[in-house]
């Protein structure tokens, strides 16, 4: 396929007061945004659903190809706007592959998919360790938590991963039957992490759905944080600047449902607030939930029903997910001012009275009040609590949550 762009590459859909001072983009978006060469892997195809390879970027002066997994829903649940289907792109996190079920749950709901491997992998039998195999055009893998640093931009897992991810979108923009007005980006943990990212880079995504990843990493006491001490102090600030979703948050100009497990072991729940109020941008249909016992996995990470509704109201019109207009604590009153298309039933104020450690933290659970009249939802809060959030459910049963608020 010839390689060809009506997008401007050099858009900013955000600007901001600091647009001055910020980084040079590391990538060629113009050549990201073209339609990129494929290679159909017949072999591996299913019926619903088609093996490819994609050209990525050169690695060490060599070229790589990216596997996917690439599907379209029955022409039966394409719903009617010239007979194309919204679409979405699939982004794995640690330990995943191009799942060709997760492109499944997608058609079968209407949507086209692709599903792609950022780490130089394909889906074919593991190995003995319990890894998937890497193949012959395999650009780097992932080096934990950005421990390839010193290595030249070019070479680093981050750069060729955030390419995937903007080629398989060229491609999917192209196929026919695909609306590409309406294309989603949707990444589960480290996926999470890049879809925060590509959703402040590639300005042609309608909406975007991060699972568990967020931005603030380097502010993490786990992990993450620690491979930030580990680097000389220039190199932290680069790799920040370059590979840190915080960095792109500014830059986000669509919707974007943020989708997190409160007991998260990797990405503290403090952080993944910060990063949804710094990607919000004024988009009131950027929402936040919050779930008490979803478990951290991409199976578990694809589950939560909030996903597909939040998808269906931006894709094709549907019910919307109630909106958190503003969240504040004024006189040990907590209160939240909301907007929904379909009534909120329940609410409830979580709070601790221990921060101490984001990763070791009991929420207690107070009664909330609703007032549908002005939309407002207020809780009493508890003398000892030092951090809270609400958790409103709408008749449907979706849930959407409030930013966490820090008091005393």
């Amino acid at each position: 396929m010839n390689r060809h762009s009506n997008d401007s590459p050099n858009r900013n859909p955000n600007p901001n007061p600091q647009a001055g001072t910020e980084m040079r983009l590391p990538w060629n978006l113009a050549e990201l945004f073209a339609t990129p060469q494929v290679t159909a892997v017949s072999e591996m195809d299913e019926d619903d659903v088609s093996a490819l390879w994609i050209e990525g970027l050169p690695y060490q002066g060599k070229p790589t190809r990216v596997f996917a997994y690439y599907g379209l829903p029955q022409a039966s649940k394409v719903s009617a706007s010239g007979g194309k289907a919204p679409a979405m792109v699939l982004v794995h996190g640690g330990g995943g592959t191009a799942f060709k079920e997760w492109v499944r749950i997608w058609t079968h709901r209407g949507y086209a998919a692709i599903a792609m491997d950022v780490e130089g992998h394909w889906p074919t039998e593991k190995t003995e360790s319990g890894a998937w195999p890497k193949h012959a055009w395999s650009g780097p893998c992932r080096q934990g938590e950005f421990a390839d640093y010193a290595l030249p931009v070019a070479e680093q897992w981050m750069y060729h991963a955030v390419a995937a991810v903007i080629l398989s979108h060229s491609f999917l923009r192209t196929q026919d039957g695909v609306d590409p007005g309406r294309i989603g980006i949707h990444g589960i943990s480290w996926g999470g992490i890049l879809t925060g990212l590509v959703a402040g880079v590639d300005h042609r995504f309608a909406f975007a759905i991060p699972v568990y990843g967020c931005g603030y990493l380097f502010e993490a006491e786990n992990q993450y944080g620690r491979s930030f001490t580990a680097m000389p102090p220039a190199c932290a600030e680069k790799i920040k600047r370059l590979w840190d979703p915080s960095a792109y948050l500014h830059r986000i100009a669509i919707p974007t449902l943020w989708v997190h497990w409160s007991d998260d072991p990797h990405f503290p729940l403090h952080l993944f607030s910060k990063s949804y109020e710094s990607a919000r941008n004024g988009l009131k249909e950027s929402v936040m939930s919050i779930h008490l016992d979803l478990g951290h996995s991409h199976a578990k990470g694809w589950k939560p029903q909030e996903i597909y509704a939040f998808a269906d109201q931006i894709a094709l019109g549907g019910v919307k997910l109630p909106q958190v207009i503003r969240s504040y604590i004024r006189d040990r009153q907590a209160k939240v001012v909301y907007a929904c298309d379909m009534p909120v039933t329940k609410a409830e104020l979580l709070h601790t009275s221990d921060t101490s450690s984001w990763f070791d933290i009991h929420w207690q659970v107070s009664e909330a009040h609703i007032d549908p009249s002005v939309q407002e939802i207020s809780a009493a809060l508890p003398e000892n609590a030092r951090a809270c959030f609400f958790q409103m459910t709408d008749e449907r049963g979706y849930v959407v949550s409030s930013p966490i608020r820090l008091h005393g």
